[in-house]
């Protein structure tokens, strides 16, 4: 027998987890001093939509949990309940849960017993919980059945994609005139004026007045599927002093209107049906169609060059085949640009797990912190997105933990109670910058210095200068922490954050007064697919630097380059000492360069500087990125592989990795 839901439950957990983003940022930013009806709508909507949709596509514990947080939503939507902070905290550790039961659910296993039994502890809290002296939250139709209607006044306003949605409404009539006799009378001056109006969407609203014993939830069953929040409306016509019995069946009227019956699981936002299985990534029809467009030029361009190339023998076919081929090339680009759009989407998507990660562990700590974004529209390659989870939950919890003081600290430090951090992303020079910063306490230089001498990372006597200092944390088990907790003090974080970073091909930067606060700052290029290169040449191979790491290149006179102790060697440029670095020594290739008068390319990389020795400069080009990795294996100082127009293959230089590899300090002052 053919799975027919089986294609689209793979959307139905994507959507599961928007949905239950959307409820978490909204019960985090929540003032339940002044609550917004919308917001109780939205918590609303997202557990009604989450309860029809688990149980169409066969999820009855997710169906039956998702139940309970609607029954406890309803009265305090309705303004009969006052939502307090300890339901606010039932609420997130709920979308906890339902987030492991989806998981659960996703790898095809059953729910532990263990997990059945914390899902009926929580549930039953919810059913317990008394906000503001009122009557516990009923929990179930039979518990909420113990009052019935004899009758209800119904404001049902159609939702404005109707007709998108292909949504049936005649059926809903239908069901409602099944529970009893039903008075419908449209709500008129809704309709706007012919001129503005949308063909597409509806502006219908009716008053329907049920007269038969009911149950509120019997009639909200009516309306689950375009139920939205805001657009149904229902008061009793009286009440009564027991449930009512199961009415009878009631002869459907004839159709108020013909159109599809709505599919079992369509949700107020959206249909399932209505997206493709294999969408993993969203993407707006107008970059779509901007890219359709694209595709016809591209086709146009394609058969003026077939006509022009049968006219390469006369003036006019040669001049028209150079014009389309300077077209083609335009088209390209954009065409390289707008496939890199599709990538392209809002760092927002790591921002908003944030508040709830803060909250948490700020409470854990005994903190006061509160947390601010900035530039969440910011987009970034999809592929970033996926791996910045853990080096900004890394950060996030390193400014909580060790950054922000206790809230008597800070006030004896003349500060506010309230810690403050600031998760910021914007587009710099080419990159994305993405900073995480506090207004703790700062980094302590001066017992990092002692704990990088006392494992042996920095010679006694040595002074590194701050921003030496600053990167010693990163180093793989480095801690000053005095007591391992669960949160930190292994020394396990922070050389995660900056191999994760070089990983995409970007750095990390840091910045700290003392008593006033750090700034972490990720620096990302725009995407990992195609860069823009220098390309050089060196003996028989080719070589691509990064265009973002080069700051000049020039031809060093006779006697310039100056050799130090040992081998090695140095310019000086413009009062500063660079190193000269050779690439055959770096890469170990065998080439003997060392007489030769060279080409320097003056790169920097993690605020080191040094100018490599080139032979040739042979242009700037975008150049499309090979892992190395997946074709050979992993090489310090290589970040990929390209196909140059000619055909042959040219290594992508990791500018960071070479500097590593040479040991290169920073440039020092010229005569020091």
């Amino acid at each position: 027998m053919v799975d027919i839901l089986g294609q689209y439950r793979k959307v139905f957990f994507e959507e599961a987890g928007e949905l239950l983003d959307a409820m978490e940022a909204t019960l985090l930013r929540l003032d339940l001093a002044s609550l917004e009806r919308e917001d109780l709508n939205l918590l609303f909507r997202v557990a009604h939509s989450l309860k029809g949709n688990a149980a169409t596509f066969g999820f009855p514990e997710v169906a039956a949990f998702t139940h309970e947080l609607e029954s406890g939503l309803e009265p305090v939507r309705q303004g009969d309940t006052p939502l307090t902070q300890e339901g606010v905290d039932l609420l997130l550790q709920a979308v906890d849960m339902v987030r492991s039961h989806l998981a659960i659910a996703q790898a095809d296993q059953p729910l532990p017993p263990g997990d059945k039994a914390r899902q009926e502890a929580l549930a039953a809290r919810f059913r317990a919980l008394t906000l503001g002296g009122h009557a516990p939250i009923p929990a179930t139709p039979a518990a909420s059945q113990v009052l019935g209607w004899l009758g209800a006044r119904i404001r049902f306003r159609a939702p404005g994609d109707t007709f998108r949605r292909g949504l049936n409404l005649e059926r809903i009539f239908r069901d409602l005139r099944r529970l009893g006799p039903v008075e419908i009378s449209l709500v008129p001056g809704g309709i706007p004026a012919l001129t503005s109006l949308d063909p597409e969407a509806c502006h219908l609203a009716w008053d329907l007045v049920l007269t038969a014993p009911v149950t509120r939830e019997q009639v909200e069953e009516v309306f689950e599927f375009v139920d939205e929040g805001d657009n149904l409306h229902l008061e009793p016509l009286q009440v009564a002093a027991s449930a009512p019995p199961p009415p009878a069946p009631v002869e459907a009227a004839a159709p108020l209107a013909a159109g599809p019956e709505p599919p079992a699981g369509d949700s107020p936002k959206r249909r399932a049906a209505d997206r493709t299985e294999a969408s993993t990534l969203r993407v707006s029809t107008e970059k779509i169609d901007r890219l359709l467009d694209l595709v016809g030029e591209l086709v146009i361009t394609q058969a003026m060059l077939a006509q022009s190339s049968q006219l390469l023998d006369t003036q006019a076919g040669q001049g028209r085949f150079q014009e389309a081929m300077q077209l083609l090339d335009r088209q390209t680009r954009d065409l390289q640009e707008r496939v890199m759009g599709i990538r392209m989407v809002p760092v927002d998507m790591v921002f908003s797990r944030f508040p709830r990660l803060v909250r948490d562990l700020s409470k854990q700590l005994g903190k006061e912190v509160d947390l601010h974004l900035e530039g969440q529209a910011t987009e970034l390659d999809k592929t970033f997105i996926e791996l910045l989870v853990d080096p900004l939950t890394h950060l996030v919890r390193n400014s909580l933990d060790h950054g922000i003081e206790s809230k008597v600290d800070r006030v004896a430090a003349g500060k506010h109670p309230t810690g403050h951090i600031l998760l910021r992303a914007y587009s710099k020079g080419g990159h994305i910058h993405i900073e995480v910063k506090d207004d703790g306490k700062g980094l302590d230089k001066a017992r990092i210095l002692a704990k990088a001498q006392e494992r042996g990372l920095v010679p006694v006597g040595v002074t590194p200068t701050d921003d030496e200092i600053h990167q010693l944390i990163f180093e793989a088990g480095f801690s000053t922490a005095a007591v391992v907790s669960d949160l930190s003090g292994r020394g396990v974080g922070m050389d995660v954050v900056r191999q994760n970073i070089r990983n995409l091909g970007g750095r990390v930067e840091v910045e700290s007064r003392p008593g006033e606060g750090s700034t972490f700052r990720l620096i990302l290029p725009l995407t990992l697919a195609i860069l823009d290169g220098l390309i050089v040449r060196l003996g028989q191979e080719t070589y691509v630097f990064p265009l973002a790491s080069v700051l000049e290149s020039f031809r060093p006179k006779p006697g310039e380059i100056q050799t130090l102790k040992g081998d090695r060697e140095v310019i000086n440029l413009r009062g500063e000492f660079v190193p000269v670095l050779r690439l055959p020594q770096l890469l170990q290739t065998g080439v003997d360069d060392a007489e030769t008068v060279p080409l320097l390319v003056v790169v920097e990389a993690e605020n080191r500087r040094a100018a490599m020795a080139v032979e040739e400069l042979l242009g700037q080009s975008q150049v499309v990125i090979k892992s190395l990795e997946t074709h050979y294996r992993r090489v310090e100082g290589l970040s990929g592989a390209t196909i140059l127009g000619d055909g042959h293959v040219a290594l992508i230089l990791d500018v960071a990795g070479l500097l590593r590899l040479s040991g290169s300090p920073q440039p020092s002052p010229a005569g020091v």
